[in-house]
């Protein structure tokens, strides 16, 4: 529908154009379509060239949407040759490129112009855009008169790539007649395309101190020996550029090749650098300071070339998260030399480091590394005492145990945060060190930690005895129920939830008895744990304990047994016993929310025509409770629950509505379009109002 305007209109875009004010001339932008298009596409060009971004950003927006998109482009082409307003050109250089592939023929022609400054202009546009008919145009310019324009040139067949770029772009960069300026774009156009390069090719390239290293960070990508030797011999090269840009290429080189090919590349390049000792030290100086990436190239470079002089200062680096684990897997390969660089240097590590080391350790396997990390349990640090925990852990050094549990205890009488975690961490450890088939002897491994636990058990602070608890059940060995039992019998409740968590990895008929036991306990966190572990033993005799503790005086219970039941409602066999679990379930509908939402999930799982009891509880404030029976109800596969959704639309809650909604949609209830068509006339919410109109869009309404 085109609108129409009148004088006055017209004349109050114009003045605002050219207003004082910044936003009135962007809103005067937005408001341009009411002058004609031809005099609509002048003032927009006018204003890309305005004194405020954000007037630019509009013109522009504006522009490139315009349906007379050959004018547009026109209008734009002669912007670019406002050699008074940089910002008019710029512009007009971004809304080219924004026009895409419907420039390209008018650029193609503009590459004609007189103007210098022009040419290289539309030749950005054409990188911009990045549309392959341009190449042969660019290619056939690559001898302007303007150095900046063939510079320019080089950038953009880099940018659009190709077989014919990447061989124009060769021939410029081994011209030895070009400016240096030109060749550097050339070889960096090459590098952003990947385009392979052979040793031989780059003969002048290689012997210019001034391109050397652009030509050299070429290398690399094809199988090339003559290659290898040139960067090899680059790598002692007094040039800092040139050095680092040999070592990025042979590590690119390696990263392409494996087995003995890889080694021997590797020994190559070891020897190159210990042949030139300057290379490994101008690498360890340069790693605090260098860009992220020329660190992550060093650190592997070091690592490669196993030098005990480059540990600490990689191990340093870790303490940078982008790379660190960069950092640990270089070091975990030098295995030894690491491990005795770092214990030589312990004493004048930070603690940053020295956490950092710890963490590494546990990646290693010398005897030096082992007795670092539990002497490590003892240093004053958190992190390090967490670091080393975890690391012995991994390592399965079953020696630290009394140690660990040492450090349990003394955690214990700390309250903060960082105590909370070390405890966990050694609890977790511990797990690690008493779990069965780590290796051979690990049988006894685990006999030998489950020993050492319980011999620490009587009168042991709650943190070691929660932990016993938190370990054993973790492992779930038989043998141990007696300990468990014992744990049952605890002071504490968190103690008395573990020990039933525990019992719960036993084998059913081992455990049935205590969970039963578990079931009177004072606490409500140690029944809704034994709620929970009887619903997940497999068995259909559990049944009779969970309705009674569906009555449990505590909502949580009711609401753990009520989930418990819903679970092993899918194995039940028996009719009657089916029937007399599924009345407590439908009962748990009416009770607290938490404890309907439980019996909603048992509904839920059920699922088809089972579901329908739910339908009585769409009424009930709760909107929580209400979402869930929709989302129940969406898995009903009679038609006349589903249409009893229809009143939902209109709930107060948004959720509740947006997910009717959506229920309605995915089953393709048909019937719901006038509910829908009613409620969209008065929809607030915009999200519930998408909500509906792509409901309606799927339902033909």
């Amino acid at each position: 529908m085109t609108l129409e305007f009148d004088a006055r209109d017209r004349e109050s875009v114009l003045r605002d154009l050219i207003g004082e004010d910044e936003e009135v001339r962007r809103l005067a932008v937005e408001r341009v379509s009411v002058l004609p298009l031809e005099e609509a596409i002048l003032r927009l060009v006018e204003r890309i060239g305005d004194t405020s971004w954000r007037v630019r950003k509009a013109a522009v927006e504006r522009l490139v949407v315009c349906p007379d998109r050959e004018s547009v482009v026109a209008a734009l082409i002669t912007a670019l040759g406002d050699g008074e307003n940089t910002g008019r050109r710029n512009s007009a250089v971004e809304a080219l490129v924004e026009c895409g592939g419907a420039a390209v023929p008018q650029l193609l022609r503009a590459m004609a112009s007189d103007d210098s400054d022009v040419r290289k202009l539309v030749v950005d546009a054409l990188a911009g855009i990045g549309d392959e008919r341009s190449i042969p145009e660019l290619i056939s310019r690559r001898e302007d008169p303007d150095a900046n324009v063939r510079a320019a040139i080089a950038d953009a067949l880099g940018a659009i790539g190709g077989e014919a770029a990447a061989a124009s772009l060769g021939e410029i960069a081994v011209c030895v007649s070009e400016d240096q300026l030109v060749r550097f774009s050339a070889l960096h156009a090459m590098a952003a395309i990947e385009a392979p390069v052979f040793a031989r090719d780059l003969g002048p390239v290689l012997e210019d101190p001034v391109l050397r290293p652009a030509g050299l960070a070429l290398l690399g990508r094809v199988d090339d020996d003559e290659a290898v030797s040139v960067l090899a011999k680059a790598l002692g090269a007094n040039a800092r550029s040139v050095s680092e840009s040999a070592i990025g290429s042979l590590l690119r080189m390696l990263s392409r090749v494996d087995g003995a090919e890889s080694d021997r590349l590797a020994e190559r390049i070891r020897d190159a650098a210990l042949a030139a000792p300057q290379v490994v030290e101008n690498a360890i100086l340069r790693l605090p300071d260098a860009t992220l990436a020329v660190r992550l190239m060093l650190v592997q470079f070091l690592g490669l070339v196993r030098s005990e002089a480059a540990v600490v200062p990689m191990l340093l680096e870790a303490k940078d998260e982008a790379l660190s684990l960069v950092v640990l897997a270089n070091l975990e390969m030098l295995g030894e030399i690491a491990e005795v660089a770092i214990e030589a240097n312990w004493s004048d590590l930070d603690a940053s480091a020295q956490r950092d080391a710890c963490l590494l350790f546990g990646r290693m396997r010398g005897e030096q590394s082992a007795a670092r990390l539990i002497a490590a349990l003892d240093s004053p640090s958190p992190e390090i005492r967490c670091a080393a925990a975890e690391s012995i852990g991994l390592r399965g050094l079953v020696d630290a145990l009394p140690l660990l549990v040492r450090r349990l205890e003394s955690a214990a009488q700390e309250d903060d945060f960082e105590a909370e975690e070390e405890i966990s961490l050694i609890t977790e450890s511990m797990i690690e060190l008493a779990k069965p088939g780590r290796s051979a002897d690990s049988e006894a491994v685990t006999e030998q930690a489950i020993a050492t636990l319980t011999s620490s058990l009587e009168g042991a602070a709650k943190s070691v005895r929660l932990a016993i608890a938190q370990v054993i059940g973790r492992i779930g060995r038989h043998r141990d129920a007696q300990v468990i039992e014992f744990l049952l019998k605890d002071p504490s409740s968190q103690v008395r939830r573990a020990a039933v968590d525990a019992l719960a990895h036993l084998d059913p008929g081992t455990a049935a008895e205590s969970l039963r036991l578990a079931l009177g306990d004072e606490a409500s966190i140690v029944r809704i744990a034994a709620a929970n572990a009887l619903g997940a033993s497999g068995s259909n005799e559990v049944f009779d304990v969970l309705q009674c503790l569906a009555d449990d005086e505590d909502r949580d219970v009711r609401s753990a047994a009520v989930r418990a039941m819903g679970v092993r409602l899918t194995t039940v066999g028996d009719i009657a016993q089916w029937s007399q679990v599924l009345q407590v379930i439908d009962s748990a509908l009416f009770d607290e929310a938490v404890v309907a939402l439980a019996a909603i999930e048992a509904y839920r799982g059920l699922g088809g025509a089972a579901v329908e009891p739910v339908l009585r509880i769409i009424d009930r404030v709760e909107p929580e409770v209400v979402f869930e029976a929709v989302r129940c109800l969406g898995t009903a596969t009679e038609a006349s629950i589903l249409e009893s959704l229809l009143p939902l639309v209109s709930h107060p809650d948004w959720t509740v509505r947006a997910e009717t909604i959506q229920v309605l949609a995915d089953r393709s209830v048909a019937k719901a379009v006038p509910s829908l068509l009613r409620r969209l006339e008065t929809e607030q919410d915009d999200f519930v109002r998408n909500a509906m109109l792509r409901a309606l869009d799927r339902l033909g309404g």
